[in-house]
């Protein structure tokens, strides 16, 4: 597809003595008039494209039977009120309900503005008593958002209101007077802010702590009901430092430091009174320890059990914690003495995790599962009772079929051995005739365990093997297994990738033409880099808001956080690390990538759609590319999924059918799939 003419010139620079070409720099700039045409033919051409795709309306109907259910998140329990979010089936966005459970009646609390289809709601945070509630506006998919206070007894508004940023902590005062909060706007500052803001006092809101403001640092605020805590962090060199400090409610004027400097991960808990920390051992198992307010450690609390711990949930006089298990969901039980109590049964084969609690002093608290054939289903777990009760369950269509799952491992370009997981519908066989579709994530610690996907649900109805592997650089088997793709290491990551496409073919589960590769954020990332370092083994790609230029990712937005994930060109062997696997930077002249979709859009305010406009130029502008490349690009779109249900239908579909003309997959009545032979 050609580019218009007239377009600016290519920028070239030196960076650690290596000249580093960079043609379409001047797509970094959204607001320019040839920015703006180049797009507009990016839509042309992915319209032209999807014209020509055989059974959208098809998929569209079946996404949308996915999709527009009736769904209920962010539970949360204040005495005998329910409050959550509601989306009805039919409805674009939620809405924000409580419903008193003696009288069983549900009432509107919140609703999103019925004009603006892209502007969204959800709970942020409950006063202790339930009398007032904070809720947040997105627009778009973006990160940022605007909180509102509604009075839950009268449902008035409050004319309160903390302006669009990014939200780093908010809690309601003791006295219900008013609320902390820390909110990062566009504004540039020397300090990060925490604030404390009283009712009816616009504009007149009172700085209670200061932290220097560097590249990558951030202000954490967290708290319960009879505390503060001022959690920042900030880069230095390959780690991340913390410094915490509290203050108590009851003076509200003296803060104490309670450490300086320590090494990331080292996560300050408020318990009641007391003040635990999640920390690594020697062997990089995960503890839970409580300390003193000068950080002095007293005692291990919930000793390591040779897995990291993912989660937290802290009851009246109960501690629950969530371990990282790639073989089995667990959530254990402690008192505050250190003993261990009767495990809560949870589902098994699937994911569990703890929801966000808005008070230290419930009963009870919320967990969700699911798995590769479960979609996510909501409990209620009480203390009292020692039983979970399911709270609320999505009821998408059920397919005729259910999940067959097998592991297996592959060796590596190291030698390593790495897991990987294969799942298909139960009666379809793992072999080279069936589509195949493979994604991992391989960054941030982040673990890949069983979720449930519509994308990967329709796909296995048409007959494709979803593949994924535990690549390094994922939390799968704890920090060992992050550091291995970290920095200096992250090519370890890909590599990993790459080693399971060609084990596929080895052991005759797929063909190059019959892979597509997917992911998003990071995953995008991933699979660009799987793409651009061996073209050869797929047949289709698709990208969604991926990092695609590293050797420039940190000019971008909030991305200098993420220096201790990727490294930084300041440093001169990060840089070449950072330069060997660019996306952007390997693209060659003379090779005919796959077919790709890149998704992006002007809301992503965590990955820079500057990413994505850059990496389908250079991509589409070379004539030996012979494979569509595809952009699919809205104003509205970003880092949040919390677009209205008919762009999200409309959107997955196109994935899909993208993927099925791709890899030559062709719809039947009945939902089934047919191969082309061509």
């Amino acid at each position: 597809m050609p580019l218009s003419t007239n377009l600016p010139f290519s920028v070239a620079e030196v960076v650690h003595g290596v000249r580093i070409s960079d043609p379409y720099r001047w797509l970094e700039n959204r607001d320019t008039p040839q920015t703006e045409e180049w797009l507009q033919e990016q839509s042309c051409h992915f319209n032209t494209y999807f014209a020509e795709c055989p059974y959208l309306a098809e998929l569209e109907f079946r996404v949308q039977a996915y999709l527009d259910v009736t769904t209920l998140d962010q539970p949360a329990r204040v005495g005998d009120r329910h409050f959550y979010r509601k989306r009805n089936r039919g409805e674009e966005q939620g809405s924000i309900y409580v419903r008193n459970e003696i009288t069983d009646e549900e009432r509107l609390l919140v609703a999103p503005a019925c004009n603006e289809r892209f502007v969204s709601v959800g709970i942020h945070r409950i006063s202790e008593d339930g009398r007032f509630l904070a809720y947040e506006l997105k627009h778009g998919g973006e990160d940022q958002n605007e909180i509102h206070i509604v009075d839950t007894r009268s449902g008035a508004v409050l004319p309160d209101t903390i302006p669009r940023g990014h939200s780093r902590g908010f809690v309601f005062s003791p006295q219900n007077d008013g609320y902390f909060y820390i909110q990062e706007t566009g504004a540039v500052g020397h300090e990060h802010e925490l604030c404390r803001h009283r009712f009816g006092q616009v504009g007149n809101d009172v700085v209670v702590f200061r932290a220097p403001r560097s590249n990558g640092s951030r202000l954490i605020l967290t708290a319960n009901a009879m505390r503060l805590g001022a959690i920042w962090l900030r880069p230095k060199g390959c780690r991340v430092l913390s410094d915490f400090s509290i203050l108590s409610f009851e003076s509200e004027s003296q803060w104490i430091t309670v450490f300086r400097e320590k090494a990331v991960p080292y996560n300050p808990i408020l318990l009641h009174g007391r003040i635990l920390v999640r920390s690594e051992t020697h062997s990089r198992d995960s503890q839970l320890i409580e300390i003193s307010q000068d950080g002095s450690e007293l005692r291990r609390l919930v000793p390591p059990r040779g897995m990291p711990i993912r989660q937290c949930a802290i009851t009246r006089d109960r501690l629950f914690v969530n371990y990282l298990d790639p073989s089995v969901s667990t959530i254990e039980a402690w008192d505050f003495e250190g003993r261990q109590l009767k495990s809560v049964e949870v589902p098994s084969g699937g994911t569990v995790s703890l929801l966000s609690a808005h008070s230290q002093n419930s009963d009870s608290f919320f967990y969700s599962y699911q798995s590769y054939d479960c979609p996510p289903s909501i409990f209620e777990y009480s203390v009292r009772a020692g039983t979970s009760t399911l709270w609320h369950q999505r009821h998408p269509p059920r397919p005729n079929w259910r999940c067959h799952t097998r592991e297996a491992t592959f060796t590596s370009k190291d030698g390593s051995s790495i897991p990987v997981t294969l799942v298909s519908a139960e009666h379809e066989s793992h072999d080279a005739s069936r589509p195949a579709i493979m994604t991992s994530y391989g960054g941030f610690g982040v673990a890949m365990t069983p979720q449930f996907s519509v994308l990967v649900t329709i796909m296995m109805e048409l007959g494709a093997v979803f593949v994924l592997p535990h690549v390094r650089g994922g939390g799968e088997f704890g920090k060992a297994w992050h550091e291995a793709g970290r920095r200096k290491n992250k090519q370890t990551t890909f590599d990993d990738f790459i080693a399971a496409a060609e084990w596929l073919y080895r052991e005759g589960i797929a063909t190059p033409e019959r892979l597509a590769i997917f992911g998003g954020s990071n995953s995008g990332l991933l699979v660009a880099c799987a793409m651009t370092q061996r073209p050869d083994l797929f047949g289709a790609v698709l990208s969604i808001a991926p990092l695609i230029d590293m050797v420039r990712y940190e000019q971008f937005d909030d991305a200098a956080q993420w220096r201790s994930e990727f490294g930084t060109t300041e440093d001169p062997e990060d840089f070449r690390a950072l330069y060997s696997y660019s996306p952007y930077h390997r693209v060659r002249a003379d090779i005919n990538y796959p077919a790709t979709l890149f998704v992006s859009g002007d809301k992503d305010d965590r990955c820079n759609p500057a990413h994505t406009r850059k990496m389908v130029a250079r991509l589409q502008e070379r004539p030996a590319q012979l494979s569509p490349i595809i952009l699919d690009y809205s104003e509205e779109r970003g880092h949040s999924p919390v677009l209205p249900v008919f762009v999200r239908v409309r959107a997955l579909a196109r994935r899909i059918a993208f993927l099925c003309r791709q890899l030559n997959i062709t719809l039947l009545e009945g939902g089934n799939c047919e191969t082309s032979r061509s």
